[in-house]
């Protein structure tokens, strides 16, 4: 959840705020915050469920942060010339990898 947060507040502050004549890059950088609260949100959620033993819905949750990401990588595709920075790119990577962690657990200890 620590990186999903992170990076939607980078996106929000830090990246937001250099964009201020933008208008495109600033509706970007919006959506690709908003996917992060998302995969946050997803995050939190899995917590609610692996606490209730309900290792599905958390596989689910935790597959969903996975993919919000995605979501922001795209916004950046629509639109020609503009480049994914490698900055996102790089938190993007982090949280897939934790989530491939949490999965390969959540398959570990649910199906015993």
């Amino acid at each position: 959840m620590a990186n999903a947060t992170a990076t939607s507040s980078y996106l929000s502050s830090e990246l937001l705020s250099s964009a201020s004549n933008d208008t495109i890059l600033k509706k970007v950088l919006k959506e690709c915050a908003d996917k992060y609260t998302y995969a946050g949100d997803a995050l939190q959620s899995s917590l609610q469920d692996l606490a209730t033993d309900e290792y599905d819905y958390a596989y689910m949750h935790i597959s969903a942060a996975s993919e919000y990401p995605n979501g922001c990588h795209n916004a950046f595709l629509r639109y020609p010339g503009m480049v994914y920075p490698a900055e996102i790119s790089r938190r993007e990577e982090g949280l897939k990898q934790i989530c491939d962690v949490l999965l390969g657990i959540i398959d570990h200890i649910g199906f015993q």
